[in-house]
Order: structure tokens, then sequence, then C-alpha cells
């Protein structure tokens, strides 16, 4: 009978710790990124009991009680809600996020309730630092993880610094009907020789122009224009003469300042098709001296199979800016299919044949027209911005922490690596939703958020706790008539030495 008080007590103890496991999960209903645990409760040893002469053969066994055997955890996801902040943080899949101690330990967690304190640390609301592998300003990962900072003290960080423009890619149509200059001598270039730079404007009013915008380094907003005039029609192919210019009063080129050739920065002429399409083009640009000499002008070296122009503006030094109008090649040709690198302008003269044009040319989706409506830019892009001012923080899916600005620009300045392990049972609950790792949890593996096994970021979300209530109740009340049956047992047992007891003081 003594045995019977051990195991109802062992029921009893079992299925106390039983309980509190469910309390525990009742009582983090609401945590944030809380796993439910559930406890698995296995038997005692059994010790034997003597057989009798005629059941020898047989092993006659009593169980000793019961026992907590184990309490895993439930690692499934939970649900998702709406965050507050961009900095509220889920993860879609697999993953932890790495966090550091304020004395430096290294925990592990699912809760994303991220704020950035007064020193512009990303911590959770019990001081622990985000980790992140910071990226420089050419996207280039450092390969350390160190805690998220944003010091919006700082210039690097609180303001972005203007780009001068390098790069202009124009989409225009150039149709004009009315040619207001036609000289015989050089229909193709009639415009060069008329440019005077001393005068306002430095062509006739009635010239045709389209504004091409870019920013100087200091993040200012200028423009070229391209001036264009109808040369001739040759075997139903139109002839356009251009040209690229600044604003004479802004040209701080020492060669050409203050003179008539001020302002001139590139020309040529385009070929189309009698359907506007664009055939070929070629580009002449400056080598020095008065710009109204056609000898002073030479086909242009092509980068990256496209013409560019170097100008000056009044404080600043050189600005070279690519010039892509719907097409690129590798070289010059003529007609007549002679290469004919380092013409001059003068040498084209009045033939058709002498125009030179690109050697195995290709064409954008968008390349420049001639069609019948009026002169327009219809695209333009160029790399170039103004000064930008911190406007925002976004974190992307792939854990990407990137800063806005308010001239459009947006920069990474860091990745959030997101941590797997061989065996997340192994993990220790460390409290205050951080895990810690143990051998038995295997290797930390750090992956990029959505990719392979790891989950995306969610920004401005949260993951809820997976306890199921409904599933918690029932548990506690089979708990519940556990222990009631076990505390019977016992009460039981100890009535019945007590009889035992009666018996011999008798």
């Amino acid at each position: 009978m003594m045995q019977g008080l051990y195991t109802s007590a062992t029921g009893m103890q079992s299925h106390s710790v039983g309980l509190n496991v469910v309390s525990q999960n009742i009582a983090n209903v609401n945590t944030v990124a809380f796993k439910q645990q559930l406890y698995l409760i296995s038997d005692l040893g059994s010790k034997d009991l003597p057989a009798g002469a005629a059941y020898e053969l047989e092993m006659k066994q009593v169980g000793m009680g019961s026992q907590i055997g184990e309490v895993r955890s439930n690692f499934n996801i939970g649900s998702y809600e709406i965050g507050t902040a961009e900095t509220d943080l889920a993860l879609s899949g697999k993953g932890y996020f790495q966090v550091m101690s304020p004395d430096n330990e290294i925990y592990y967690t699912r809760a994303g309730n991220f704020r950035f304190n007064v020193n512009g640390v990303l911590t959770n609301p019990s001081g622990h630092q985000l980790m992140g592998i910071p990226i420089d300003m050419n996207g280039n990962e450092a390969g350390v993880m160190e805690p998220i900072s944003i010091d919006t003290n700082d210039e690097l960080i609180s303001s972005d610094p203007p780009k001068a423009t390098t790069q202009i890619n124009a989409s225009v149509n150039l149709y004009n009907n009315q040619n207001v200059y036609n000289d015989a001598e050089n229909p193709y270039f009639s415009m060069i020789q008329n440019w005077n730079g001393q005068n306002e404007p430095p062509l006739s009013s009635q010239t045709r122009s389209i504004s091409l915008q870019f920013y100087d380094a200091n993040g200012i907003k200028q423009s070229l224009q391209l001036y264009l005039d109808p040369a001739e029609t040759t075997n139903g192919e139109q002839v356009y003469e251009y040209i690229i210019a600044m604003d004479p009063e802004l040209d701080a080129r020492p060669e050409y300042e203050g003179t008539k050739s001020a302002g001139l920065l590139m020309a040529g002429t385009m070929t189309f098709s009698s359907a506007g399409e664009l055939k070929n083009m070629n580009a002449f640009s400056p080598q020095g001296g008065d710009l109204t000499d056609l000898a002073n002008w030479s086909l242009a070296e092509l980068n990256n199979g496209q013409p560019s122009v170097t100008l000056q503006m009044k404080d600043l030094g050189p600005q070279t800016i690519s010039l892509n109008l719907g097409m690129k090649g590798n070289g010059w040709t003529n007609g007549r299919n002679e290469a004919v690198g380092g013409m001059t302008a003068d040498q084209v003269g009045t033939e058709f044949f002498n125009i030179p044009a690109m050697t195995e040319p290709s064409y954008n989706s968008n390349a420049t027209t001639a069609l019948k409506t009026s002169p327009s830019l219809k695209n333009l892009q160029q790399d170039g911005y103004a000064k930008g001012e911190l406007n925002n923080m976004f974190i992307n899916e792939d854990g990407v922490v990137q800063l806005s600005y308010t001239n459009g620009q947006t920069h990474d300045i860091y990745r959030i690596p997101i941590a797997r392990f061989t065996s997340e049972d192994g993990l220790y609950r460390a409290g205050n939703n951080l895990y810690m790792h143990t051998d038995e949890a295997g290797n930390v593996e750090f992956g990029r958020a959505g990719t392979e096994n790891y989950g995306k970021v969610l920004a401005n979300t949260l993951e809820t706790s997976n306890v199921d209530m409904a599933r918690e109740m029932v548990n506690m009340i089979v708990l519940q008539r556990g222990f009631q049956s076990n505390s019977k047992s016992l009460q039981t047992v100890d009535a019945m030495l007590q009889k035992a007891m009666e018996l011999k003081r008798n």
C-alpha cells in the first residue's frame, strides 16, 4: 500500500507540472510571436512481482507512477497583425532575427517589435539590438554584422549629395517642314555657320528646339537645347541637321567663353525613312578654334556606342554627358561603306552619300522619330539628381533597410540576415521572447530573407502567439480531472493504511 501512495503522488505531480505548462500558454496567448508549449507525460519504471508456481513462466510487473517526460515547443508560425511602425517586423517563414543584449550576449527571436532608441539604434522592448550587415554607398556588404543604427545627425545619413548627370537617354520627335537655313554650300551644317553665341538668341527665333534637362555638379537643374532643321530629302529619306548647345552665357569653357562659339557642344545629322523611322545618325565634336568653321569639327568618339558632350558651368569643372537619342554603333562609315573615322564636318560637303553613319547600329524601342506631328520630347531619362533630405525609411522583403530622400533617391544601408538552426527544439528559452543557441540546436546558419528556406521580412507586421485557446481549455480540464483522480487514489490508499493500523492496534 505504501507504493500506492507514491504512485498517486507522482500522478498528482506530473499533472501539476502539465497544468503549469497550460497556464504558461494561456498567460502568453497575446505575447508577440510566442510559441506554444506541449507537455508529454511518461510512466516511471515498474517493479517485478513474484509469480506463483503456476505462473512461473510469466513476468508480473506493477508500475510506479508517472512523470513529465518532455516539454516541447510548437514552432508553427502564428497569425499576423498589422503593426504600428515600419520597424514592426515579422517573418513569413522559417528563421529568427539575431539580437544582441547590452552586455554583448547573442540571442535569437521571432518577436519583431523593434523601435529606434534615443541613440538611433534599433532595439526591442528589453533593449536588445537588432543585428544587420552594413551596406556602403556602392552597394557592397561589409560581411560582419553589427547593431542597426541610423544617426539622423550624421550628414551622410540626413542628406543625399547631388549627382551630376553623366547619361541622357532622350526620345524626341523631330518633324519640321520649315527650313530656316537653306545653305546650298553646306546643307547639313548650316546652323553651325549661323550660330552666334554673342547674340540673344544665338540662332533665328524661327529655329525649332527641344530642351533636354540635366543636373550640374551642384545638383542644379540645367538645360541643353536640341536645335533641329530639315536639310533635304534624298531617295525618300529625310535628313535633319541638329545642334546640341547650352546657354552661351553659362558656358565657362576657357577657349569659347564670351566668343561666338560659346554654347556649341555637338552637331550632326539624322536620317529618317519616309515613315519617319530613324535609320542612322552621326555626331561631330568641337576641336577648338572658331566653331563656325566646319574644319574645326570632327566625328565624335563613341563611348559604349554613344557620342558625348563635354561642358563646363561657371565655377565648376568639366562635365561629360553621354547622349543616347535612340541608337548605338561601333564606329563610322559613309554611304559607300567606307570607314571615315576622323572626318571633319567640312568634308561632308553637299553629297548625300558622304554623310557619316554608325556601323552596326542598334536601336532602342523608343528611338527618335520624324513623324508628321509637332516636334516634342517623348521621353527623357538621365542619371543626375539634386541634393535630397532624408524623408523616410523602408524595410523590404529581402530584409534590406532603405533610406528614401526628397530627391527621389533610395539607398540601402543594412541587410537583416535570417538565422536558422539544425534543430529548433534545442533552443533555450531565455525569456523576453528570446532564445539562446545551445549545442543541442546544432549549427546556426544565416541566409538572405526570401531565399531558399528563409522566410521573407514583413515590415509593419507582427507575428502573434500560436497558442490555441480552445485546446488549452480542454487540456486544463483533462489535467484537472487527472489530478483529482490521483488525489482520490491517494486518499483511498491513505484510508486503507489507517484501517490496517486500527487492525494492528486491536
